[in-house]
């Protein structure tokens, strides 16, 4: 790498020695050298590349790693001062773990210094640090840790004057532009706000500090970019990740996009990733059948130009990658084959006596196009530190229960299809190609379609949102009302997309979509006996107390169920937003209403039991919809 070519914004902080005694971070050298009185000293500035958060500064807390030599030697050798730690105080000085001094007499230093810190130092007889990047890098700590930095100086002999130490990022970085082709907008493309990922990369290598060279590249990783899309110049930009410096292939690594529920694969054209370069790769983003964007790459800014090259759809999705499923518009997707749904993946809550966990697991599906439940596999327990994958469940429908067998496995990052149509952890011969798409309820009525996002909670399968509709299944339209009692109605507030439904409404026709219903009493008490009525597993959002001095009882929301606390609509006018919510239940004969129903409230840690109709009065409330799959 030339290093005049790299731009440098100065960071001057000054690194104070406080006297310590010399301790055992100095090695034993061949030839006798001794410790002087002299402390070390340090300022320090990074070179300008933005896959910091600060870009040219060292922030508070982060720590970066020493080694000092002999002129005369090499760190694979003897070394001076072995892996002494530096943290950053608060005005970017940066604090040693220990005092260091300069040797005494003449002899001069090598220094080496890299970021962040490792608490192993390099082995003896060896110049090689090991390098790795997160797999997640979607926040600001993660991006950070990403990060690898190293700063050399050489022949510095014994000063009062601090030495000059100047970091140069040593991995590579994508910027990620999306540019709308055919009939997209760049407004629908930023509020559809697409999960892209980078797969087949490289996360770990050793880099050899006296080459400056990446080898022994291992563990293929989807990345997940730090960012946020933003629009600029008629395209959406805003995410990067940061790899360690690989040779790019067409066939190995590729970007893989989660766009309005359907995934879309990216492949990269062929080109040579260096360190401190990057690289704006733009994707022309059009949805097609073939869901394929084309990718172009630009040039290598300030560094090194590369030929622009362009992609087409000649690339397939083979590769199921985990990382890309957003789950945004719903906690299920539907895996097809030839126009033919084969898998489902569902994102859920696994909880009984021995495992509490979100988990993602796939499930074949039959010839009638039903999930077999009795044959999941648990790609990956998102709750359960030890990484432990590849377990089996198998539901008991009839209890919703579960038999769960533990796996062997590691991280789970993708999964296949063989010729057979049967799910693989390992790359088959030839794996068949398959369109990602997330499984949503698509309501029409009077020709408006809706759609409404799934999540499987135990045996059930729930819309993951209230009902939102004008209409009955059948078209016919409902009358927007203000007052209770005054008939079959809905009940909507100015200022919020929340609809509420009186219980005549739900008796005087079909409101579910086609294929839902409205739940009975054994439906929530499944859900109710699932969850061991820890109500907090589906309430979602910020919830209020029903009174100032009742307890505030948390809103987990680990099933995906998403109960908001959205109130009601009592006689004239919306009530008791933030601190409760209702839900309709219909009768086993699904034409009459019990006495009681759902309710959920910010006072109450349970399920909650409260009346149909207005106290003393002989007509309904009006409350929220949730509906279940017939």
């Amino acid at each position: 790498m030339n290093k005049t070519t790299i731009k440098s914004n100065r960071l001057a902080s000054a690194l104070l020695c406080f006297l310590f005694l010399f301790t055992s971070c100095v090695n034993k050298l061949d030839s006798e050298v001794s410790p002087g009185t002299v402390p070390i000293t340090f300022s320090t500035k990074v070179s300008k590349t933005n896959t910091r958060v600060t870009n040219t500064a060292f922030e508070k807390g982060d720590k970066v790693g020493l080694y000092a030599m002999l002129s005369s030697t090499s760190i694979a050798e003897e070394r001076y001062i072995n892996n002494l730690q530096l943290e950053c105080a608060a005005n970017t000085t940066l604090i040693p773990q220990k005092t260091v001094f300069y040797p005494a007499g003449d002899a001069t230093l090598d220094f080496i210094s890299y970021s962040p810190y490792q608490s192993t130092e390099i082995p003896s007889n060896s110049s090689t640090i090991p390098v790795s990047i997160q797999f997640d890098q979607s926040n600001v700590i993660k991006r950070s840790q990403s990060d690898f930095l190293i700063a050399t100086q050489s022949k510095v002999a014994s000063s009062e004057k601090a030495v000059e130490l100047k970091f140069y990022h040593k991995l590579a970085k994508f910027n990620i532009t999306l540019t709308p082709k055919g009939d997209e907008t760049v407004e629908n493309l930023l509020s559809a706000n697409p999960r892209i990922i980078a797969t087949g990369f490289y996360s770990k290598a050793d880099y050899d500090v006296i080459t400056g060279e990446f080898t022994n590249h291992e563990k293929e990783a989807d990345i997940i970019p730090y960012g946020t899309w933003s629009i600029k110049d008629g395209k959406l930009v805003g995410k990067e990740i940061i790899i360690i410096p690989q040779d790019i292939k067409s066939d190995a690594q590729s970007f893989v996009m989660d766009w309005n529920g359907q995934l879309y694969t990216c492949p990269i054209p062929e080109l040579t990733m260096t360190g401190s370069t990057q690289c704006d790769l733009d994707i022309a983003a059009m949805q097609t059948t073939s869901h394929v964007l084309t990718g172009i790459t630009g040039n290598i800014e300030d560094w090194t130009s590369i030929e622009g090259k362009e992609t087409d759809n000649s690339g397939k999705t083979t590769a199921i990658h985990i990382a890309a499923l957003s789950f945004t518009q719903s906690n299920v997707y539907k895996i097809y084959n030839n126009g033919k749904p084969v898998v489902e993946i569902c994102k859920e809550y696994l909880k009984s006596d021995n495992i509490n966990s979100q988990a993602i697991i796939i499930y074949p599906i039959n010839a009638n196009e039903q999930s077999d439940l009795s044959n999941g596999t648990v790609l990956q327990l998102l709750d359960d530190e030890k990484e432990i994958n590849g377990g089996k469940i198998n539901w008991d429908t009839e209890k919703n229960s579960f038999t769960y067998t533990p796996g062997n496995s590691g991280r789970i990052d993708k999964f296949y299809l063989d010729e057979a149509g049967i799910t693989t952890l390992t790359k088959p011969d030839k794996p068949i190609n398959v369109n990602v798409i997330q499984h949503t309820i698509r309501d029409i009525r009077d020709g408006v379609i809706k759609e409404y996002p799934i999540v499987k909670i135990g045996t059930q399968y729930w819309m993951r949102k209230d009902l939102c509709t004008t209409t009955y299944r059948n078209g016919s339209p409902l009358t927007k009302q203000t007052e209770l009692g005054k008939g079959a109605g809905y009940f909507k507030p100015e200022k919020y997309e929340i609809y509420f439904y009186n219980g005549e409404a739900v008796l005087a026709g079909n409101l579910a979509p086609e294929g839902w219903k409205i739940p009975n009493n054994s439906d929530w008490e499944s859900l109710k006996s699932y969850i061991a009525n820890e109500a907090s597993l589906i309430k979602a959002g910020e919830w209020q107390s029903l009174k100032e001095s009742d307890t505030v009882y948390p809103a987990s929301n680990l099933t995906g169920f998403s109960a908001y606390p959205v109130g009601m609509w009592f006689e004239k006018a919306h009530e008791q937003a933030y601190k409760m919510t209702g839900y309709w239940t219909i009768g086993n004969d699904n034409q009459t209403l019990p006495e009681q129903t759902t309710f959920f409230t910010g006072s109450n840690e349970n399920f909650v039991l409260s009346g149909t109709l207005v106290t003393g009065e002989t007509f309904y409330k009006a409350l929220s919809i949730r509906c279940i799959k017939e």
